[in-house]
């Protein structure tokens, strides 16, 4: 049989090789063919000549040809082998042609004819795919397609009722089910596995990889399993030889190093509520806090777990679960968002995409579908209908009808809407608080608001009474206007327009002033830096290159190129030696010298010295130090905990510190003590349970089927 193939193969190759002997003209509109000397062979008198998916060749001497928009056969010699009578007519190979006819004005049927015009086999089928000396034939059956295997003269090698028929190999099929499940079948229709495989790969060195569940093995043509599926990975590299690669193993682990659960998975990430999810081949699942397995592996995507509810995508559709997974939303929404207990979804409703509300038991809440939903404002969901903006209440009750260009601010019992091209003011309830008027508004309180015209900004009461303006920058508070005049001078101003306050430029000819620290306020005034009370009074006199803010009494200054500290007083408590500083935090501050960072403390001790490329807080107690690109541990006495020799560290706890070198992750106690061995590929640390998710990743090994000779 494998003999009676490779003929057939090469015989219909030999065939079409001669379409380079010939081409394809055009004259009139019509098609003819010529020779490679030029000469008409067949005249310009066709619509199409060569197949109807585009491609030109011949069969020996034969080829197809267009007429009145259907198909037919004809040779060189000019005879016509079947008058032009099908809708379509390809050639895949062979000695047979694929051909279609439209049955009536909804039905085209698809069949095989032979290079005589004979029809082998019957137009009966919704589509045909040749292989060799078979053809996969399908049948749509209700909802469904249905496939089966026959000869090239129609005779059943596989009856027509399984999901897919797929070649992987001279004589062989893989056949699946509609449960989804594979077998192996010879060209003779001889079953050679059972229904067991979730899938087969093509065969290569007269081996396949077959698919169970997520694991993976292999078996030979005539179906023996060669290598058990075990494995997450296997490659074929030859003649009885593989690759293979254990799953990644998953460990929970708890603070002491032992194990308490472990697992094999792609990936794995801590849920709420003591879930885990889980990720193989790209599909999740869930497992619990044992890592008992809760729900399979099915989900493109599983989001959040909210309130024992979930969002959930499968086949490019979303539903929200139950934590039993039971439905409260079908899978067959295009998007879905939960808040609270609120769900917007995005559906396709009459022809186009649409936005619903949802409660989170699965209720619909909103009466028609809108064009948009945006989330919880804290008083309605803004919805847009029909290019308008409108409001719906927590029930689905639209308070505020669709009529408004836009909705702004939102504030107690008030909203700013923008209604044809002017801007107003309306409740929550959708009635008039501010008439439409020309100039944007800022809300302020039920009573006030700011309306900008141009550069003027005024402030205004409901009736549209001005009570102040200014074209002067301002700051709103909730009880009254800051307005900073161009010579620096701030007013404050109540809402009944009467100013209450009034600020005079801190010093005279002030270039630049920075925010209060301990009671004095930084200035820079003729390029040199010194520091003023709130009143404007000068403290410290300006005569630094640079400055910082006071902590604790002190605060950084430069002067002639170096850094130092003094006190409220003025008087430098620590000499400019350094390149730079900070501000002391509990009594610990960062200086830097000769590009090299340390710890000093107030006294200008030397707490940690200059050595390192950086160093940064962690917490109160703690800096991470950087050295050459490693990094290490000090606490805030400048004791070394933990030298730099990692890529990483992370404090995830008050004890425990995890760190990494290359692509390996372990455990430190804050003092530099091993806890977990620097060998797992991840590492998650899980607080609420004070345990690691660790993964350790199995490489690749070789295996031989049996031992070479």
């Amino acid at each position: 049989m494998n003999r009676l193939i490779a003929i057939l193969i090469f015989l219909s190759t030999a065939l079409s090789v001669k379409a380079a002997d010939y081409e394809r003209f055009v004259e009139n509109g019509k098609v003819g063919v010529k020779d490679n000397n030029g000469n008409i062979v067949l005249p310009a008198a066709f619509d199409a000549l060569g197949w109807s998916d585009g491609n030109f060749s011949l069969i020996g001497q034969i080829t197809g040809y267009r007429k009145d928009n259907q198909w037919g056969l004809l040779n060189l010699k000019k005879e016509f082998i079947t008058p032009a009578e099908f809708t379509s007519l390809t050639w895949p190979g062979g000695d047979r042609v694929v051909v279609s006819k439209a049955i009536n004005p909804y039905t085209t049927k698809f069949g095989c004819i032979d290079l005589q015009g004979k029809l082998v086999v019957p137009l009966m089928y919704d589509g045909i795919t040749l292989h060799g000396l078979r053809a996969i034939v399908m049948v749509k059956n209700g909802p469904r397609y249905e496939h089966g295997l026959v000869d090239l003269n129609d005779r059943s090698v596989l009856p027509v009722r399984f999901q897919r028929i797929t070649p992987i190999g001279s004589l062989r099929y893989a056949v699946q089910n509609f449960e989804n499940k594979h077998a192996l079948s010879s060209e003779e229709g001889k079953w050679i596995t059972d229904f067991t495989i979730d899938s087969i790969s093509d065969f290569h060195y007269d081996h396949a990889v077959i698919y169970k569940e997520w694991k993976r093995g292999v078996l030979d043509r005539n179906g023996e399993i060669k290598i058990e599926p075990v494995y997450r990975d296997i490659k074929i590299t030859g003649p009885d030889q593989f690759s293979v690669r254990k799953a990644d193993e998953w460990q929970m682990m708890d603070t002491q190093y032992k194990t308490l659960q472990q697992m094999e998975a792609d990936d794995l990430a801590p849920e709420t509520n003591g879930w885990y999810k889980i990720t193989v081949n790209g599909k999740s699942g869930l497992v619990d806090e044992n890592f008992k397995w809760c729900w399979n592996t099915e989900y493109d995507y599983i989001g959040t777990i909210e309130n024992q509810k979930v969002i959930v995508k499968k086949g490019g559709k979303f539903g929200l679960l139950r934590m039993d997974q039971s439905v409260v939303l079908p899978l067959v929404f295009d998007s879905l968002c939960m808040k609270g207990n609120f769900i917007r979804a995005r559906e396709w409703i009459n022809g186009m995409f649409s936005w619903s509300l949802y409660d989170t038991f699965g209720i619909r809440k909103t009466k028609h579908p809108y064009e948009w939903i945006e989330p919880f404002n804290g008083k309605f969901f803004p919805v847009k209908y029909r290019g308008y903006w409108g409001g719906v209440d927590r029930y689905g009750e639209e308070r505020i009808t669709c009529v408004y260009d836009l909705l702004g601010q939102v504030k107690d019992e008030w909203v700013v809407v923008r209604f044809k091209d002017q801007y107003g003011i309306i409740t929550v309830e959708d009635h008039w608080r501010l008439p439409p008027q020309k100039f944007p508004i800022e809300l302020i309180d039920g009573d006030h608001f700011i309306e900008r015209q141009d550069s003027l900004l005024f402030l205004k009461d409901f009736n549209g009474n001005a009570i102040y303006f200014t074209d002067n920058p301002i700051k709103l508070y909730s009880d009254h206007l800051l307005e900073r005049l161009p010579d620096g001078t701030e007013k404050e101003i109540n809402f009944s327009g009467q100013i209450i306050s009034r600020k005079e430029p801190l010093v005279t000819k002030t270039e630049q002033s920075f925010r209060e620290s301990e009671g004095l306020i930084g200035i820079k005034r003729d390029g040199k830096y010194g520091f003023v009370d709130p009143r404007g009074r000068l403290r410290i006199a300006n005569r630094y290159d640079s400055i910082g803010e006071f902590h604790e009494g002190l605060a950084p200054v430069k002067l002639v190129g170096k850094w130092g500290y003094i006190n409220t007083a003025d008087e430098i408590m620590l000499q400019p030696t350094y390149d730079r500083t900070e501000s002391f935090d509990r009594g610990v501050a960062r200086a830097m010298r000769k590009g090299k960072t340390g710890l000093i403390n107030r006294e200008g001790q030397v707490l940690l010295e200059f050595r390192y490329d950086s160093i940064r807080r962690l917490t109160d107690e703690f800096f991470l130090l950087t050295l050459d690109a490693l990094k290490g541990l000090t606490d805030r006495h400048g004791n070394v905990l933990i030298e730099p020799r990692f890529d990483s560290l992370e404090l995830v706890s008050g004890e425990l510190v995890t760190v990494s070198r290359g692509d390996h992750f372990g455990v430190l106690t804050k003092d530099g003590g091993s806890i977990f061995p620097l060998h797992f590929d991840k590492l998650i640390y899980v607080p609420e349970k004070n345990i690691f998710l660790t993964k350790k990743v199995n490489n690749w090994e070789s295996r031989n089927i049996k031992p070479l000779e």
